[in-house]
């Protein structure tokens, strides 16, 4: 399954396209930043949005009304895509489905062109049609559970992003059939943090940092010139446990794992990261990975494919050159690639952990 082999590695077309979102965004809010009027400052903000803690460190001119700019586009963001308002245009997609074509903004339609571009890269192992299957297992919600054979293999049927019809021509999207339904959790929060970095950066911002649940999004350096520094999480730890550090400097980190959102039925975890192949939580051997990429989108795409992939696959990538990654498996064995192994640093209080570079 060599489904990046042929990729280049340029950026998506979300980052092309992000220079003229971002000028429409900062025009509608009346955002205008003249260096010469401003003293750098930094300042800090976090927000709950898209089913997470945003947290922002941001250092520039008037950074105070960056960050709140940044918190803007997260929730406009939020209110396009999110399946679970019924007034998004996602939600509006899903409720026509098989129906009628919908007419959605152009930021929604190069969000949904990137991904089916996705899973054709990935050959149907990322889809975004996946949503008739995480609503029947229910995993991030209140009342999770198991179904039965039948209901999976029902839902099944309805899980192929070939289905997601693009009218381009007047930016309009349909899904082929009744009852299937977009989910773009595999890939929403890479691509939001992706826009918000955009947009800080137009707004002055010279150094910082955006969090968004497990992606980290970094501009510049720190004011004495170092990189950022952040823990990777011990998947089998406390949440503040941490196997190693990891230094980054304008890049993304974006990570995938079984421990983040599960429940436990007879003593089986079941994780929210969903096969579409099989209807199931991925049995993989990997139990994370991290994957450190230039384009938020794209990072967040490869941690979650890379993880249902498993071990053998992904470490076929190890000398891919447009991004890096951290892979950690059921034996406790983490696995480096070489970009990763320059900048990462193994925590010698991890225990039972053993680092291998793979390059």
């Amino acid at each position: 399954m060599n489904f990046l082999l042929n990729h280049s590695g340029k950026k998506t077309v979300i980052t092309v396209v992000a220079s003229l979102i971002l000028l429409l965004f900062l025009a509608c809010f009346g955002f205008y930043w003249d260096s010469r009027e401003k003293e750098w400052t930094t300042s800090t903000g976090s927000i709950f949005v898209m089913d997470t803690f945003v947290d922002q460190k941001l250092s520039g001119a008037d950074s105070k009304r960056a960050v709140e700019t940044v918190n803007q586009l997260l929730l406009d963001f939020e209110n396009r895509i999110s399946v679970y308002r019924s007034s998004s245009e996602i939600a509006g997609i899903n409720q026509n489905a098989g129906v009628a074509y919908v007419k959605v903004s152009p930021e929604t339609f190069q969000l949904l062109k990137t991904a089916k571009e996705y899973c054709a890269l990935s050959k149907g192992l990322f889809d975004i049609t996946i949503g008739p299957l995480t609503d029947l297992w229910n995993i991030t919600g209140a009342n999770p559970r198991v179904p039965d054979e039948r209901e999976i293999e029902a839902a099944l049927e309805l899980v192929n992003y070939e289905d997601l019809l693009l009218r381009e021509e007047d930016c309009s999207v349909m899904l082929r059939r009744q009852g299937q339904r977009l989910n773009l959790g595999g890939m929403a929060k890479g691509a939001a943090g992706a826009l918000a970095i955009e947009v800080a950066k137009s707004c002055g911002v010279h150094s910082g940092y955006l969090s968004v649940g497990g992606n980290i999004f970094t501009i510049g350096k720190k004011e004495d010139g170092s990189s950022y520094r952040f823990g990777v999480r011990d998947p089998r730890g406390e949440s503040s446990d941490y196997i190693g550090i990891v230094e980054l400097t304008d890049t993304t980190m974006a990570t995938s794992g079984d421990y983040e959102r599960y429940f436990e039925e007879n003593g089986v975890r079941y994780h929210h990261i969903l096969n579409p192949d099989t209807g199931y939580p991925g049995d993989s051997d990997l139990i994370s990975v991290s994957v450190i990429c230039e384009d938020g989108a794209m990072a967040d795409f490869l941690s979650t494919t890379l993880f249902l992939a498993g071990k053998e696959k992904a470490i076929e990538y190890a000398e891919a050159e447009f991004f890096d990654f951290i892979l950690i498996d059921r034996e406790k064995n983490v696995y480096l690639s070489k970009g990763a192994c320059a900048c990462f640093t193994p925590n010698e209080q991890a225990k039972g952990y053993r680092f291998i570079n793979i390059s």
